[in-house]
């Protein structure tokens, strides 16, 4: 929940735009991934059907801007998404083979930060 929250806290500071008028391309979603009905407990990841092509899809949407941060928390996924409706946010995420097939079930909600900030990975020591 704290890991959340600190998203939450520190989510695009240089998209900081308190006086403007949000535009299309200014709608944030929060996607939540759980496992679906689909996933064998007896699998580990990488041997679950569909999951390659899940994780190539999160890459390619992050390479194309669509993905602005995501993590992995207790048993669920999170990615702060960029779509200009929710309509356009579900489709994507509902074109997803892993959801499709329901390895992961997806929950998609609005995202209205309250603060905004950057997060970067940390450097090792």
């Amino acid at each position: 929940m704290r890991l959340l929250f600190a998203c939450l806290l520190l989510f695009e500071a240089s998209t900081l735009r308190a006086q403007e008028t949000p535009t299309a391309s200014d709608s944030l979603f929060i996607v939540t991934f759980t496992t679906g009905p689909a996933w064998d407990t007896s699998k580990s990841p990488g041997e679950q059907p569909f999951f390659k092509e899940h994780s190539a899809n999160l890459g390619n949407w992050h390479k194309e801007g669509a993905i602005r941060f995501g993590a992995r928390y207790s048993d669920k996924g999170i990615i702060f998404l960029s779509a200009p409706t929710m309509t356009a946010a579900r489709e994507r995420i509902g074109s997803d083979p892993a959801v499709v097939n329901k390895l992961f079930l997806a929950d998609v909600q609005r995202l209205r930060p309250f603060y905004y900030g950057c997060i970067e990975k940390p450097i090792k020591k």
